[in-house]
């Protein structure tokens, strides 16, 4: 059986951006740019993340914003996160 882009983020990533959580089971891979705004399940705009920050995104605790491709061909992920501190990494 073939397996989603999801299933493949979450076996490549393998951990929360956000969090140590490596159980497969917990992972979750958010859309930065939501669908209903047209974003979809592509490298640039997902990020792989646990359920427990997957809800702190969603109640605007952790700000995602966007993800760039740095010079040196690594993700880089630009966001706020709980503390309010502006994050680029």
């Amino acid at each position: 059986m073939k397996k989603s882009r999801q299933q493949i983020a979450k076996l490549y990533e393998k951990t929360c951006y956000f969090c140590p959580e490596n159980n497969y089971k917990l992972l979750d891979v958010h859309r930065i740019l939501e669908g209903k705004d047209g974003g979809t399940y592509n490298p640039m705009n997902t990020v792989v993340i646990c359920c427990k920050c997957h809800r702190k995104v969603h109640a605007g605790i952790i700000k995602i914003f966007r993800k760039h491709l740095s010079t040196s061909g690594k993700w880089v992920l630009h966001y706020i996160d709980e503390d309010g501190q502006e994050q680029w990494k």
